[in-house]
């Protein structure tokens, strides 16, 4: 009977009545805290090689994720912002056929092809990402849809820069060669403090000023998408 009563339920109200079950669990404790990060990472460091890699490509994953679910927010941030300002429905629509394939591709990417070879990669990936976080936070649909054309580009061009974006089949057939450590130009992290709202550069450094790419990358997004730049 209870089967019975749950086919008869709409699948709009039943897909809503779970995301309300979900909405009670996700309430519950459930991410790793500083303390267990700081533990998790100190353990993944003392592993041997060969398992150290997938231990910091797990502890990366866990950001990396953070900011997928934050570009997904951003959408929603959007579609809810311009109703209420009077955005239409037509202009809606446009910007999302715009950027959706851009942000699904890019989703699709870091899911697959993330890789952290070293703790220095790892911190570089994590200033990256909170740093450009910090910043994407939007208060209003014009700035939520400014960030839709910039930041998946942005994030996924600064993590290939970085080398921690790699196709798989060439990782694999470089696995015998020897690995020498790079440092990044983002592993200067105690400069970087989230909560002031600070920013990197390329050279390193966190600044309180405006993104140094910004510009261009608007550029190239707008290119991408068959627009002229301005």
């Amino acid at each position: 009977m209870q089967r019975n009563d749950e086919q008869a339920i709409s699948p709009s109200l039943r897909a809503q009545r779970i995301i309300e079950y979900l909405e009670d669990l996700w309430a519950r404790p459930h991410t790793p805290s500083p303390n267990e990060l700081k533990r998790i990472t100190e353990f993944v460091v003392s592993l041997p090689e060969e398992y150290r890699s997938v231990g910091l490509t797990t502890i990366a994953d866990h950001f990396v994720n953070g900011m997928g679910l934050h570009i997904l927010d951003v959408m929603a941030t959007f579609q809810q912002r311009a109703e209420q300002e009077g955005i239409s429905s037509k202009e809606i629509k446009e910007t999302f056929d715009d950027i959706r394939s851009q942000v699904f591709q890019l989703l699709e990417v870091l899911s697959k092809q993330l890789s952290v070879q070293s703790l220095d990669s790892l911190a570089a990936l994590c200033n990256i990402t909170i740093a450009l976080y910090t910043l994407s936070r939007s208060d209003s649909a014009e700035e939520a849809r400014s960030w839709l054309y910039e930041l998946p580009t942005t994030y996924q061009s600064e993590l290939i820069q970085e080398k921690m974006i790699v196709d798989r089949q060439d990782q694999e057939r470089e696995s015998g060669n020897q690995t020498l450590i790079q440092f990044s130009p983002f592993t200067d992290w105690t400069l970087y403090k989230p909560n002031q709202g600070y920013i990197i550069s390329g050279t390193g450094k966190a600044l309180a000023t405006e993104l140094p790419w910004r510009a261009q990358s608007a550029k190239l997004v707008q290119l991408s998408l068959g627009k002229p730049a301005a």
